[in-house]
């Protein structure tokens, strides 16, 4: 049986749900996405499954160079450092699950906010110097990468097995598709994870990255466009910083609904 606060938040995860099932875009968006699918039309099959492909390969490896990296023991180090002053027990990544769901909450909002800011201020920096214009794309897969590998951390699921590691690139890539798109991807992964078994590999659907992914590379690559034609001007930094905001916010947003509602059902379960 979960406590109130726990259902408090349980029930927050549930409206956030109803919220992204009902959710009705403007009708600029419908005119937007119509563009983008007519573009996306031209390209041969064969030539989406290479892109997809590719970027399924960058993602993997950009994954396991940064949650390798000197960055990521440094941020576990401070994460459980942090965890520590409320429970002295705390000594690996998966003894934060020790934490209440409020201490818990509170520090996966201070890291939320903290690489928003940084994507914020990538996009600005984007739309004032040719070299962190031309590193964007790069730079913000990085940031979010990173976000979701400190958000799984902080409920007690570090990427530091084969299927951790295909759980949070999916939820990652969920955060980036359409919003449309973006729940019916919830609803596959939240469907995964209410038969997880824990177990060492991941035994659900292997698809990682999907074709609607492909919506997400476009905008980027039409926002890229708009940065290098306000290049140095006001105007420049707000799509910048809007556009990379919202990018991060979303990915961040599922990620944190993720791992959060996996830490209640598991306590659920337990109880």
């Amino acid at each position: 049986m979960l406590s109130k606060a726990e259902n408090f938040y349980l029930d927050k995860i549930e409206q956030w749900e109803n919220e992204l099932i009902n959710q009705r875009p403007n009708k600029l968006f419908y005119i937007y996405s119509d563009y983008i699918n007519a573009s996306l039309s031209y390209i041969p099959d064969m030539h989406k499954q290479i892109i997809l492909q590719s970027l399924d390969n960058i993602l993997f490896h950009l994954h396991a160079i940064l949650f390798n990296s000197t960055f990521q023991r440094n941020t576990a180090q401070k994460l459980m450092h942090q965890a520590r002053v409320h429970n002295e027990s705390i000594f690996t990544l998966k003894d934060m699950k020790k934490l209440n769901i409020d201490q818990l909450h509170a520090i996966a909002n201070k890291q939320m906010a903290h690489y928003r800011l940084l994507a914020t201020g990538q996009g600005i920096l984007a739309s004032k110097h040719t070299g962190f214009l031309m590193g964007d794309f790069l730079s913000i897969l990085i940031i979010n990468l990173r976000a979701v590998q400190v958000l799984a951390s902080i409920y007690g699921r570090p990427a530091d097995s084969p299927s951790e590691i295909m759980i949070s690139l999916k939820v990652f890539c969920t955060g980036c598709l359409p919003y449309k798109q973006r729940m019916e991807a919830w609803v596959e992964i939240m469907g995964e994870l209410e038969k997880e078994q824990q177990s060492f590999f991941y035994n659900g659907n292997d698809e990682m990255v999907p074709e609607k992914m492909l919506q997400t590379l476009l905008t980027e690559l039409i926002k890229l466009s708009f940065l290098q034609f306000y290049k140095g001007s006001h105007t420049g930094a707000v799509i910048g910083a809007a556009g990379n905001y919202h990018f991060t916010r979303n990915i961040t947003e599922v990620a944190h609904h993720y791992y959060q509602k996996s830490y209640l059902l598991n306590k659920r379960e337990e109880n």
